[in-house]
């Protein structure tokens, strides 16, 4: 395994100072990796070095989350996937793999949809279908997200929510140290986002290669019932469970998860890509 290599920078949107992490290979193809609420890049510590063996990889903190405070309008999938592609148009880089965890993968799902010709294929863990409406009662559950977020003691949730993603005490470990820093109005502010990441837009469809993927004992949200219908509707998706992990698979059992990841990015690889 490759040692990792990555500099720290900063990129200012006007209204927030986006924190992230780029390295890897100079002439090699980019990986946006792209974490879950209220973590940050760090959830990604187990993937880097797996792979910078054949990609450059960038890392970052999405507004709200991690480094990337204090910020301006608050955090919102779509706003996070325009501010994704600033970054990316300030890099210069034309066209990238999108890897996202939760609502990461939310926020690289905006990417594929408002910004299609930037991408060339994506790893979406843990996470529900941006595009297809939520049942009545899934529906009601997003809007009360954020109010019941008010009457939580921050302590007890930032405890509760990171135990039940993980089922390795390691991982729950590190998923504590990433909320910890987070104030009672980050969090409110990103369960705003939350709540308002799933619509319903009738005749659209992910025309990009797509990995679905889920840990083996993830029950959070709507995933399992959403997975099915998102393979019917998608034509170029595949799905794949992560044994012996829960909602962060690739914490839980990293192993397991570079593994399928990187046979599904070097499968959809293209053959020409220009480095940044």
């Amino acid at each position: 395994m490759t040692a990792v290599s990555e500099t720290h920078r900063i990129f200012d949107t006007g209204d927030c100072r986006i924190h992230y992490w780029i390295g890897g290979p100079p002439d090699a193809p980019l990986v946006v990796l792209t974490p879950g609420a209220f973590t940050d890049h760090r959830m990604f510590d187990d993937q880097v070095a797996a792979l910078q063996t054949r990609y450059r990889t960038l890392r970052w903190d999405p507004r709200g989350h991690g480094c990337s405070r204090p910020y301006g309008r608050a955090f919102a999938t779509d706003l996070a996937a325009d501010d994704l592609k600033s970054l990316l148009d300030h890099l210069g880089e034309e066209q990238v793999a999108l890897v996202g965890q939760s609502i990461g993968g939310n926020i690289s799902q905006e990417m594929l949809r408002r910004h299609p010709r930037r991408c060339w294929a994506a790893v979406l863990l843990g996470c529900t279908c941006s595009t297809i409406g939520p049942t009545r009662a899934e529906r009601w559950a997003l809007r009360l997200f954020p109010l019941l977020m008010r009457l939580y003691p921050v302590a007890t949730f930032k405890r509760i929510s990171m135990e039940k993603s993980a089922i390795k005490a390691e991982a729950q470990r590190r998923l504590r140290e990433m909320i910890a820093p987070l104030s009672r109005g980050d969090i409110l502010a990103i369960s705003g986002g939350i709540a308002g990441a799933v619509q319903d837009v009738p005749g659209y469809a992910i025309r990009h290669p797509i990995l679905i993927s889920r840990g083996e004992h993830d029950a959070l949200g709507n995933i399992r019932r959403i997975i099915p219908l998102w393979l019917d509707r998608d034509p170029h998706s595949r799905f794949t469970e992560i044994p012996d992990s829960g909602h962060v698979a690739n914490c839980d059992n990293p192993d397991g998860f570079n593994a399928v990841m990187m046979a599904f990015l070097d499968a959809n690889r293209p053959s020409i890509c220009t480095a940044g």
